[in-house]
């Protein structure tokens, strides 16, 4: 979409609940199932999503629009840069088909990208000059990278080893990789905290008889290496986690209510109860990132159909309200 059609759909602004939050975004709003404000920062319509894509400074976002598979599985997508300020994008190097983080400098986006033995690379796209950079390339699947918070490190899950899926992080200056779990179970989706000292992430308990997965979510310190299973334990999804500003308490996605692979988004504490919940409805809410200066939580959902990605505006750890 255009910055042009962007502003047109600029709304009246206002001011929302507790007078903490003005209005003055261009993107569709409206009030979600738990009255939180919930607006669509990618194009209506179109199959968009994205993988942590937010910038750190909240200014950027990567997307990646979904266009169907080539004759041998390869999925065929776009990849397009959206600057959040002023709706306006730029596609990248068509070799990327898929979108990942951008790094604190705004000058890199990392991402898992599919390759010609039908697998996924970890590569580094150079934003100013389009310029693609393999990340200790392998012949197994590598998913989900993520930089840290000073952009020196990326944290990932790779299938390397074994053929189970661990994390790892990769040191940009020295080329040095180090495998940070060894469990047969399905692990992913690892997030450096902002204060730079743990990751999270999540592992796949079991598989649910009644559909779906059991999946908890971990967090690893850094400086000694221990392991800490932070959700609370249940027979449910507990999945795609990711920090708020105070590298203490966290957003995910759950289906506790019963309704498999349908989980809706929560704010947990750090002792495992849940703070607030965000959303509400039998769709799939995954893949939150909560922006480092707490005003949002961006997410995807199919909510409308077809795939999308959306924010609440946060006030602390709950939702602005809508009207």
């Amino acid at each position: 979409m255009t910055g042009a059609i962007r502003i047109a759909l600029l709304a009246v602004s206002l001011t929302a609940a507790h007078g903490l939050w003005a209005d003055h975004s261009m993107y569709p709003k409206r009030t979600g199932g738990m009255g939180c404000i919930v607006e669509q920062v990618s194009e209506p319509g179109l199959n968009e999503y994205m993988s942590r894509g937010l910038s750190p400074d909240g200014k950027y976002i990567g997307l990646t629009h979904q266009e169907g598979k080539s004759e041998n599985g390869i999925p065929i997508a776009s990849v397009r840069v959206q600057n959040l300020e002023t709706g306006e994008d730029k596609p990248v190097n068509a070799a990327m088909n898929n979108a990942g983080h951008i790094s604190p400098d705004n000058s890199t986006m990392v991402s898992a990208i599919y390759v010609e033995n039908g697998r996924t690379d970890i590569v580094l796209l150079d934003l100013e000059t389009d310029t693609v950079t393999p990340v200790a390339a392998h012949e197994h699947w590598d998913w989900l990278p993520t930089f840290s918070p000073d952009g020196s490190s990326i944290v990932f899950n790779s299938y390397r080893v074994d053929d189970q899926a661990d994390i790892y992080t990769y040191d940009r200056a020295t080329g040095d990789l180090t495998r940070r779990t060894d469990d047969p179970r399905y692990e992913a989706h690892g997030e450096f905290s902002p204060d730079g000292t743990k990751i999270m992430f999540h592992r796949m308990i079991t598989h649910k008889e009644d559909g779906g997965y059991d999946f908890e979510i971990f967090v690893i310190d850094l400086a000694t290496g221990s392991e800490t299973q932070i959700t609370p334990g249940s027979p449910y999804e507990e999945s795609y986690g990711s920090w708020a500003p105070d590298s203490a308490h966290l957003v995910f996605s759950s289906d506790h209510e019963g309704n498999p692979s349908k989980p809706n988004l929560y704010v947990l504490a750090p002792d495992g109860s849940i703070v607030s919940r965000l959303t509400k409805g039998d769709w799939k809410d995954s893949y939150a990132q909560w922006s480092r200066d707490g005003k949002y939580i961006y997410f995807n959902s199919d909510r409308d159909g077809s795939g999308g990605v959306y924010r609440i505006a946060m006030d602390g750890f709950d939702c602005v309200k809508g009207d």
